[in-house]
């Protein structure tokens, strides 16, 4: 019917649809229950379509020249002849109606004038892909728009919001959601107790992903509520939590010889071999209350160090290729011979107590290398950072780590020790070996420039497959 309509005859249509509205409350008496449902999907169809007559009314306004004067005169003109909208909600519909003048926006725009995504939900997609649509492999553009209109049809704005992070992480250039968590990292902060006099000190706290992650392994573990005597714990929420934090600050200092004596909490990240091994994508949290947190693919490096971490590596279709491989993290005594040989924080010029330090893989566990004091080095966590952000390379000669402090020097020196093709081909998928230095010849050797940050010219990831929600 409302295709071969002329204006006219919809303006009709759409007085009659006020005249049925107006006043619906007073006739319901007369309706069986069963016809209530049916008559507000009907109602529900109209308000639907409202939206979308909005956009595309506005928009020939703004186009023949009737509400001139940028986003401003637009909003006016709005709020002149849609009264309902002063009160709020102009600012979704001019904002639709901005961006939907551009190409990349043309399958959005479909979608609202067919009152298939809501004129918010529309607002919010704008958003989202503003923030992230540069961030994004240019082949990866097209199909990400696809989704999110996806999204938008069948979800909710907080739905269209949560992919953003993980869009970045697996359609971003190639490092791009790596360096947005190193960024963020720098702007963590755990502040001096502020005294208000009454006998408490309040913290200031901000963590990044990994704090995030880490914090809540450890303190949701601990925080349950635990009954005494047949009694309740009445302690609210937030005192367990701050109760939790302590106990694991308490434990962590309370071994003698500085080796906490009841095991970590532990942290599950899973991530895909291929991303792992050439450093894209992200790995995602599990298992605990944190679940669904991303992490970057050199932050996943990097913890894999911890013994609290349990990183699991998924194969191309899913399978679990390897959990928290045994011998992945060193050992008390290992630990306490890295004490002893290194004394502090073997990067060149820091101080920091050996206790305080992470023994490190200066071959990366990621790559195939060895668990033994042979590749292994001191580091305190600000170094321990820097050394997998920057690419640093570490040797072990003469009782002390000598570091090579050229960006990319680690990865110049693995692609050394990469087997050749046709090694690998020999390698069997029965044999006993470690597949992981194999696997390690996919990993990508990355590009810095003169600052030692990762190069945004290195060659990008080939053209991404179609994304799905």
């Amino acid at each position: 019917m409302s295709g071969g309509m002329a204006l006219e005859q919809r303006r009709e249509a759409l007085e009659l649809a006020c005249a049925a509205l107006d006043g619906i409350g007073e006739e319901l008496w007369s309706a069986q229950g069963t016809e209530l449902g049916p008559l507000l999907t009907l109602v529900d169809r109209v308000g639907a379509r409202v939206g979308a007559g909005r956009v595309a009314v506005l928009a020939a306004a703004v186009e023949r020249g009737e509400a001139s004067g940028g986003t401003t005169g637009a909003q006016r003109w709005l709020r002149d002849h849609a009264p309902s909208l002063r009160a709020g909600g102009s600012a979704p519909v001019v904002t639709v109606v901005e961006h939907a003048r551009l190409p990349r926006y043309a399958l959005l725009k479909e979608a609202v004038l067919d009152a298939r995504v809501p004129v918010m939900h529309a607002a919010c997609v704008v958003d989202e892909y503003e923030r992230i649509g540069h961030r994004l492999h240019p082949a990866a553009q097209g199909p990400v728009m696809e989704a999110l209109v996806g999204i938008a049809e069948e979800g909710t704005r907080r739905d269209i919001r949560a992919v953003r992070r993980r869009l970045v992480a697996r359609y971003g250039h190639d490092g791009e959601f790596q360096g947005e968590q190193d960024r963020l990292r720098e702007r963590t902060s755990l502040s001096q107790p502020m005294d208000d006099g009454s006998g408490l000190y309040e913290y200031r706290l901000v963590a990044d992903a990994e704090g995030r992650a880490v914090l809540e392994a450890a303190v949701q573990a601990l925080s349950a509520p635990r009954p005494a005597d047949g009694e309740p714990d009445r302690r609210p929420s937030g005192q367990r939590r701050f109760d939790a934090l302590v106990e694991v600050v308490r434990r962590g200092v309370a071994s003698a010889d500085g080796v906490p004596t009841t095991p970590k909490a532990q942290l599950f990240v899973s991530m895909d071999l291929a991303d792992l091994t050439a450093r894209l994508g992200a790995g995602t949290v599990f298992g605990s209350g944190d679940v669904g947190q991303l992490l970057g693919p050199e932050t996943v490096r990097r913890i894999a160090c911890d013994a609290g971490v349990v990183p699991v590596v998924l194969g191309s279709s899913g399978e679990v290729v390897d959990l928290g491989r045994r011998h992945r993290f060193f050992s008390s005594a290992q630990v306490r011979a890295l004490w002893l040989r290194d004394g502090h924080c073997s990067f060149t010029g820091c101080s920091v107590p050996a206790s305080w330090c992470d023994a490190h893989h200066l071959w990366h566990w990621a790559d195939g290398g060895p668990t033994d004091l042979d590749h292994a080095a001191l580091l305190c966590g600000r170094h321990h950072t820097v050394v997998h952000a920057k690419g640093f390379h570490g040797t072990v000669g003469e009782g002390r780590v000598e570091w090579d402090v050229t960006p990319g020097a680690y990865d110049h020196w693995l692609s050394q020790r990469r087997p050749r093709s046709a090694d690998m081909l020999s390698v069997s998928s029965s044999s006993a070996v470690d597949p992981r230095p194999a696997q390690a010849a996919c990993a990508s050797t990355r590009v810095f420039d003169e600052r030692g940050q990762v190069s945004t010219a290195a060659p990008g990831p080939p053209p991404p497959q179609a994304w799905r929600p």
